[in-house]
């Protein structure tokens, strides 16, 4: 494996997002009969600096700011961080393992697809982005669980 395989995270197709908005209206709205109270609906959730939730996975030093600066003194990066070579691929290990403790089962072929088979709720993952697919009560906690272990922000859809 080179380097450049050892830092990459998965990324969805555009066909899983289509793939979900279309369950949205056929197992959604239009499956109910057009009954919006009982149908499946879609949930948008950005997990705000999603890079600092994860362990820095490389000892990486850093010259201190001005007013922390002490002569024969650096920082150790503990967390992963925006513009690190393998922020990335931290925060997917990190938001799958997260994923996993709540119930989640990512996709063979997809590992950015992932599935809740006893709330029946679906999710792709964009780097910080979750696009989720599920009835209103499972969609709310979902939204309780991420914004208890992870800051995010969230819009109803």
């Amino acid at each position: 494996m080179s380097l450049t395989e050892d830092l990459l995270a998965a990324t969805p197709p555009l066909e899983a997002k289509k793939i979900l908005f279309s369950m949205a209206v056929t197992e959604g709205i239009g499956f109910k009969g057009g009954d919006r109270i009982k149908g499946m609906k879609t949930d948008f959730i950005d997990v705000r600096r999603a890079y600092f939730h994860a362990a820095a996975r490389w000892r990486m030093y850093f010259k201190l700011p001005p007013e922390d600066h002490t002569d024969g003194m650096c920082g150790l990066l503990e967390k992963s961080m925006y513009g690190t070579r393998d922020a990335a691929q931290s925060w997917e290990i990190e938001y799958s393992q997260f994923m996993n403790s709540v119930g989640f089962k990512r996709g063979p072929g997809m590992p950015c697809v992932l599935y809740q088979p006893l709330r029946n709720l679906r999710i792709v993952m964009h780097a910080d982005d979750f696009t989720a697919l599920g009835h209103e009560s499972q969609l709310d906690w979902f939204r309780q669980v991420i914004e208890k272990n992870l800051k995010s922000s969230s819009e109803g859809g």
